[in-house]
C-alpha cells in the first residue's frame, strides 16, 4: 500500500515527463483528480465541468462532451508515458467509467510490447490500403452533419455564462476580433475524390488517389496520361477527416468573439474572391488546400507530398522540415504549421496545418492557448498586429497529443 508521499513522487515524475510538461491543462486536470481521490471523492462529470472547466450549472453532458474528451486524452497520455518509460513498480491509471486515479502494480513490459506490436500490424494492414479505397456515400452525409452539429455547439457554448471569454488582446487573434474588422470564414480542408467507372457512368465507385487533391491535379494527370480520364472522372464527393472538427472546436472560444460573426466553408468551395472581402482561417492538411495553394507565396511557404515535407524561406535562408517516419504503428509523428500573413486587399489569412490529424489538431490548439503566445512574442507581446510563422513537431495517437516541440518561430 502506497502512502501519499510515495504517490506524490510518482505524480511529480509523470508531470515532469515530456507528455505533460508542455501542457498545463492536463497537469492541472491530473492533479485535480489526484486530490479528489485522496479526499475520498469521485467527482461526477457535471462536477468536473463546473468546478474544473468553469461551465455553468446548467451544463448538460448530453450536449457537451468536453469532459469525456479531456479525460480520454489524459488516459492516452498516461498510456504513452508508461509505454515509453523504464519499468516502475507502480502505474497510475484512470479507470474507465470513473473520474479518479488508482495506483496499481505495473503490468509486464512484455505484455505491453506484444499489444503494441499487434496494434502496429493492424495499422500497417490499414495503411497498405490507404492510397485508394472505396468511399461510403454515408461519409458525405456525415460531413454535412458536422457543420450543423458544430454550428449548434457553438451557439450553446457562447450562451453559457460560465465559459470564460478569451483575451481579445491576444496578438494572434487581434486581427479577427477588431470591432470594425471583416467577417471571418473558417475553411475546413476536405479530401478530393474521383469516380471510377465500371463500363458506364451509371456504374462505379468513389476512390481516393493521394496524389490527386484538386481539379488542377486531375487535369495535370490526364495531360500526362490520357487513358486515365477514360477510367477516372472528377466527382463532387468530398470527405472531412476528424481533425477538421477537432481543430475547429479548439478555436471556437475566439470565433465566438468575432464582431461580424463567422461562417464555415469547405476548402473545395473556397475561392480567392472569398479572401478579398473576409479574413480567412484554414484548418486542414497540406493535401486539402485547393485554391488556397495560390496564396502560399505570401507565407514564403512551399511543400511536397512525396516525400512529405515543406520549406519556409526566411530572408536568405530556407528551412526544410520533413516528418520522417510519418507513421509508426498507431503513433503519428507530424509537423504543425501555424502561420498568419496579410492577404489580398488587406485581409488576414491564418493557416493551421499539418500532414496528418495530429499536426492539424496541434496547430489549432497552439493558437488557442495563451502560453504559446508568450513563446511567440514574449510576455508583453507586440504593440501592433503581427504576422508570424511557427513550426511545431508533434507526436500523438488519433486526437491525443503526447509531445510537442517548437522548432521554428518568426514574427514580421
Amino acid at each position: 500500500m502506497l502512502d501519499k508521499e510515495q504517490k506524490l513522487q510518482i505524480l511529480e515524475k509523470i508531470i515532469a515527463s515530456p507528455e505533460f510538461r508542455e501542457s498545463k491543462r492536463y497537469q492541472d486536470l491530473l492533479l485535480y483528480l489526484f486530490e479528489c481521490t485522496e479526499q475520498g471523492q469521485v467527482p461526477k462529470e457535471i462536477t468536473l465541468a463546473t468546478q474544473f472547466f468553469g461551465r455553468s450549472g446548467d451544463f448538460d453532458p448530453k450536449e457537451d462532451t468536453s469532459v469525456r474528451v479531456h479525460i480520454n486524452s489524459l488516459r492516452k497520455k498516461l498510456e504513452h508515458y508508461y509505454f515509453t518509460s523504464e519499468h516502475q513498480p507502480y502505474q497510475l491509471i484512470i479507470p474507465k467509467g470513473r473520474y479518479q486515479v488508482e495506483f496499481i502494480e505495473w503490468k509486464s513490459r512484455t505484455h505491453t510490447d506484444e499489444s503494441a506490436a499487434s496494434e502496429h500490424n493492424l495499422q500497417a494492414e490499414k495503411n497498405s490500403r490507404s492510397s485508394k479505397y472505396l468511399a461510403n456515400p454515408f461519409f458525405y452525409i456525415a460531413s454535412i452533419l458536422i457543420f450543423f452539429i458544430l454550428g449548434a455547439a457553438s451557439v450553446l457554448l457562447f450562451r453559457d455564462p460560465g465559459v470564460k471569454a478569451p483575451d481579445i488582446n491576444n496578438p494572434v487573434w487581434i486581427d479577427f476580433l477588431e470591432p470594425n474588422g471583416r467577417p471571418v470564414i473558417v475553411v475546413l480542408g476536405d479530401f478530393y475524390f474521383l469516380f471510377e467507372k465500371e463500363g458506364t457512368i451509371e456504374r462505379g465507385r468513389f476512390v481516393r488517389d493521394v496524389m490527386i487533391n484538386s481539379s488542377e491535379d486531375y487535369k495535370q494527370r490526364i495531360r500526362k496520361d490520357a487513358e486515365f480520364a477514360k477510367k477516372y472522372i472528377q466527382s463532387d464527393f468530398t470527405f472531412l477527416r476528424p481533425s477538421a472538427s477537432w481543430g475547429l472546436s479548439e478555436i471556437l472560444p475566439y470565433l465566438g468573439q468575432t464582431p461580424k460573426g463567422y461562417t464555415l466553408k469547405l476548402a473545395s468551395q473556397f475561392s480567392i474572391e472569398d479572401a478579398r472581402k473576409n479574413n480567412i482561417i484554414y484548418i486542414g492538411s497540406f493535401k486539402n488546400l485547393f485554391a488556397l495553394n495560390k496564396l502560399l507565396h505570401i507565407f514564403n511557404l512551399s511543400y511536397e507530398l512525396s516525400p512529405a515535407g515543406f520549406s519556409i524561406k526566411d530572408k536568405d535562408t530556407t528551412r526544410f522540415f520533413s516528418p520522417s517516419g510519418f507513421k509508426g504503428g498507431n503513433v503519428e509523428h507530424d509537423y504543425s504549421v501555424v502561420a498568419k500573413a496579410r492577404g489580398p486587399e488587406g485581409s488576414t489569412i491564418m493557416l493551421l496545418m499539418g500532414f496528418g490529424d495530429t499536426g492539424v489538431i496541434e496547430a489549432a490548439r497552439f493558437v488557442s492557448e495563451q502560453e504559446n503566445v508568450k513563446k511567440l512574442f514574449g510576455k508583453s507581446g507586440p504593440s501592433d498586429s503581427p504576422f508570424f510563422t511557427a513550426v511545431v513537431e508533434t507526436e500523438g495517437i488519433n486526437q491525443s497529443i503526447f509531445k510537442t516541440v517548437i522548432h521554428y518561430t518568426t514574427t514580421k
